[in-house]
């Protein structure tokens, strides 16, 4: 029961880190382009719920990727993962996206793609950056997934 939690933990955790993602990557841009007059009447009410429904998107994509990162590379360590499986899998978080909600026009299915690709990706390699980056003397990398 305890490694199911702690697989939980990261699905949650990786949901929650892309849906943030995801949110300022849009956001940013478009309260940008909003200030200088590109979207007439678009006020901070809509911005804010757009922003959320692509927050929330960001979750079930992240959150669909650490389900696959969990299921397909359960026992392998951080620096056995393949970065092109990784954004495979990431690719399949977000087609997941495109499955449930039902998408079917070509570009937001390439954008959604390109951004679990993107984001699978950027994860693994800033985890496996800040994992040569361990305290001096424990020459021990820790297992990406671990089932304990």
């Amino acid at each position: 029961m305890k490694g199911f939690l702690k697989r939980l933990r990261g699905v949650i955790t990786t949901g929650l880190t892309w849906a943030v993602g995801w949110a300022v990557l849009w956001g940013v841009p478009v309260f940008i382009l909003s200030r200088f007059g590109v979207f007439e009447g678009f006020t901070m009410r809509v911005f804010l719920l757009a922003d959320l429904a692509v927050a929330g998107g960001g979750f079930i994509a992240g959150s669909a990727f650490g389900v696959f990162l969990s299921i397909f590379e359960r026992n392998k360590r951080l620096e056995d993962l393949s970065l092109k499986r990784i954004a495979l899998l990431g690719g399949l978080g977000a087609l997941a996206l495109v499955a449930i909600f039902g998408i079917t026009l070509w570009l937001p299915i390439v954008v959604l793609t390109g951004l679990g690709v993107g984001f699978a990706s950027g994860s693994v390699a800033l985890a496996k950056r800040a994992d040569t980056k361990l305290i001096e003397g424990d020459d021990e990398s820790l297992p990406a997934l671990e089932g304990e």
